[in-house]
């Protein structure tokens, strides 16, 4: 009996062991980790990682259109734009190709720090949706392409509430890009660089960790010794901006976060990351990760934000 007792606990915890981590989303657009996994109050965004060109969903790179009677541009997938003027929009994918890096940091947080955060990774090309911009310019109204949005959403909309419910609603949100601009990291929470460039720190995405950690001080927060900047310098991945030792991205350009750090900044903390293409090619793949990793579980604990 204590053989077959012991043989039935071990066939249960196999099938844990060995249970799919991520489910996929409306036509594979995205996939993401089940719900009732993450045993941390981190949530990872990777909304420019996909590479998949359904031949079904129209392609965006057409542009918006701006009416001769409007100053403003509307976005509709079947629209001529014959009374007006044709108005850009950016599809340029972060990565060459289908981006690892989020999945692979998932991996990294999971077996070295036993961290499972919630996690979603775009699949579907920017070209046909850009799950970082509002429902009208990222679908160009195409009814596939707005379920394929609000189910992303919906994820990062349920993540929340469970970390607000659970950690009293104490957490991060990290929305995770990359860019060409040049070998630095950008730290987005809201502050433009003319804001960084003069000193004006106000408002921000992580108004909750600054006052739950440096309610006497927000720039230590922000580009201080306490900001992530800061850890990521110290672990060794390059300039980072704002940080302490670089807290002001003076002429370069800088992106201070787009509509994910925008919309849920007022019910958790969130921060997009701009990750240099250079600098990631200077490492190999696997110890950048392992860097990541590591600045960003210190920076939480500094913070006092992990649980």
């Amino acid at each position: 009996m204590f053989i077959l007792m012991f043989f039935f606990v071990g066939l249960i915890s196999s099938e844990l062991l060995y249970s799919p981590l991520y489910f996929s989303g409306y036509r594979d657009s995205f996939k993401a980790i089940h719900y009732d996994l993450p045993n941390t109050n981190l949530i990872l965004s990777s909304p420019h990682a996909g590479s998949d060109i359904p031949d079904d969903i129209p392609d965006r790179t057409i542009g918006g259109c701006q009416r001769n009677t409007s100053t403003v541009c509307t976005f509709h997938f079947n629209d001529s734009c014959s009374d007006g003027n044709r108005c850009s929009i950016t599809t340029v994918q972060d990565f060459a190709s289908f981006d690892q890096f989020t999945e692979d940091l998932v991996d990294e947080l999971h077996r070295t720090y036993n961290l499972l955060p919630f996690a979603i990774v775009a699949q579907w090309n920017r070209k046909k949706i850009d799950f970082n911009r509002e429902i009208s310019e990222a679908t160009f109204n195409h009814p596939k392409t707005i379920k394929a949005y609000n189910r992303y959403h919906n994820y990062l909309r349920k993540s929340v509430k469970q970390i607000q419910k659970k950690y009293n609603g104490t957490g991060l949100l990290l929305d995770i890009h990359q860019h060409g601009q040049g070998n630095y990291t950008m730290i987005g929470i809201r502050l433009s660089g003319v804001q960084l460039n003069n000193d004006i720190l106000s408002p921000t995405s992580i108004e909750s960790l600054i006052e739950l950690s440096c309610p006497q001080n927000r720039s230590e927060c922000i580009r201080g010794s306490k900001s992530l900047g800061t850890f990521f310098e110290s672990n060794g991945l390059g300039i980072s901006y704002p940080s302490l030792n670089n807290p002001k991205p003076n002429k370069n350009v800088f992106y201070k976060g787009g509509f994910i750090t925008n919309h849920y900044s007022s019910n958790i903390n969130v921060i997009q990351t701009e990750l240099s293409y250079v600098v990631r090619n200077e490492f190999d793949s696997k110890i950048y990760v392992e860097k990541y990793a590591k600045a960003i579980t210190g920076f939480m604990k500094a913070n006092q934000l992990l649980q």
